[in-house]
């Protein structure tokens, strides 16, 4: 899926349909976004006319969600915030949608989460 800019102008009635379109697409996902909310993970889109962003935040109490949520995240890149929160950036839909997974300080090391991410050297053992 490529998001691409608008080249024409909007009609009230293309915006009108386009936001019916967006919350009957919404709806049926209320669901899994509450199972979510239950397990500590939270979800906060960014739409700009050309990306998606997703920032993904993990709960010190749901950290049993990350190494598979990592798992799905392709070209992923640790780092931090300016903030010093640690983060995982990466991407998913054919990298038209960028997801950033904020890591609980007091879970990971930046070491442990580089080998969460698949960029370091070390065995993903040593973590157990």
């Amino acid at each position: 899926m490529t998001i691409m800019p608008p080249n024409m102008p909007l009609s009230s009635t293309g915006i009108a349909e386009d936001v019916q379109d967006a919350v009957a697409d919404v709806f049926p996902l209320f669901e899994s976004v509450q199972n979510l909310a239950r397990l500590g993970v939270s979800v906060h889109f960014e739409v700009a006319p050309s990306r998606i962003v997703a920032t993904i935040k993990v709960a010190a109490d749901a950290v049993k969600v990350l190494p598979a949520l990592l798992e799905e995240v392709d070209d992923t890149r640790p780092g931090r915030l300016p903030n010093g929160q640690l983060v995982v950036t990466g991407s998913m839909c054919q990298g038209t949608v960028t997801l950033r997974v904020l890591i609980p300080q007091e879970w990971v090391t930046p070491e442990e989460l580089a080998v969460l991410t698949g960029t370091a050297d070390a065995d993903p053992s040593d973590l157990l």
